[in-house]
């Protein structure tokens, strides 16, 4: 049997895909399956598909309707062979060595039921930053199961994660029932039984989509992200004071996504949901009283100041190349 199971699931994301299948094909670790699933796509996923036929141990299946993210990786553990359960977006990338330093973590910590590492985020076309600064100290163990709840502790996305498969006879698959946020759901009742384990280098490539690009994005519906939020929340079932300041934590958090996508309404829509009054809430307040134009300057200015800082970090000069030569690659 592989050590791991990787499960792709995609949606009218062709040339996106493209790109995601190429990141595994480059995969230094070769002991995995892969479930890659077009989930009823009407673009040209299928001569995608073709492209990489034949691979040792890559699985394509096509649903002719669509079933979701959560629907196509059920699909996918339920066949599962691999010892571990690990997710590739459609539309992110794999560094190299990506499989291969989860195995060494296995390894080293087979207690370990859920893993993860850092990442790079891709965004207008470069690597802007990290998910976290390496020396960040995150907690490892075991741990309470509401620390899985948003990146308030445990600063994953699920292109980032692994778990063990037996953990899903006790946890049961992703939930159906929500839209956006059926993995973290999930990954809370894996903390329940299991600890936690992560690696601080970067190995994945996760792709943040602005608002005008991909209108559709599924991580831009933030009012069902936060719905979702609420349903982990209550299978955690936290301490008052854990849940009081998870809650304080999402809502800031979302009131500043709208801020930054110039909907000062909704942003203060969240802000009043806080039971924080401190110094975010009163910056991120006054900041929702400026005028729209104002909004919309200083996020172009933040945009310019962004692209025009040079990185300083040779290991992710590095991989930003990588991603070109693959985007370059026939």
């Amino acid at each position: 049997m592989p050590l791991f199971t990787a499960i792709i699931p995609s949606y009218n994301r062709a040339d996106l895909l493209r790109l995601t299948l190429k990141s595994l094909a480059a995969q230094t670790f070769t002991d995995y399956e892969a479930f890659i699933i077009d989930d009823g796509s009407k673009d040209a996923t299928p001569e995608v598909f073709k492209e990489f036929a034949g691979k040792q141990g890559w699985n394509f299946i096509r649903f002719e309707e669509n079933r979701r993210q959560g629907g196509c990786r059920n699909y996918a553990m339920e066949r599962a062979a691999g010892d571990y359960i690990t997710f590739l977006d459609a539309d992110d990338l794999w560094l190299p060595r990506r499989l291969e330093k989860f195995a060494d973590l296995i390894g080293r910590n087979p207690a370990a039921g859920f893993i993860f590492s850092n990442g790079y985020i891709l965004r207008e076309g470069r690597l802007t930053s990290k998910f976290f600064d390496e020396r960040r100290a995150v907690p490892r163990g075991k741990l309470p199961p509401y620390m899985a709840i948003s990146d308030k502790w445990l600063p994953y996305v699920t292109t980032n994660v692994a778990f063990k498969r037996e953990v899903l006879a006790k946890t049961g698959p992703f939930r159906q029932d929500l839209s956006h946020l059926e993995d973290m759901e999930l990954y809370v009742k894996i903390l329940r039984d299991w600890e936690a384990d992560f690696i601080a280098q970067p190995l994945s490539v996760y792709r943040i989509h602005g608002l005008s690009a991909n209108p559709s994005s599924l991580t831009l519906k933030w009012d069902d992200g936060i719905a979702d939020f609420r349903a982990a929340l209550e299978t955690a079932a936290p301490p008052e004071a854990a849940g009081r300041e998870l809650k304080d934590y999402v809502y800031l958090k979302q009131a500043e996504v709208y801020l930054k996508n110039l909907q000062p309404g909704k942003a203060r829509e969240y802000l009043f949901l806080a039971a924080s009054r401190g110094p975010v809430f009163l910056k991120l307040l006054s900041a929702s009283f400026l005028p729209r134009p104002a909004l919309a300057l200083l996020r172009v200015l933040y945009g310019l100041k962004r692209k025009a800082a040079p990185s300083s970090d040779a290991a992710m000069a590095e991989a930003e190349a990588w991603v070109k030569e693959l985007e370059n690659s026939r």
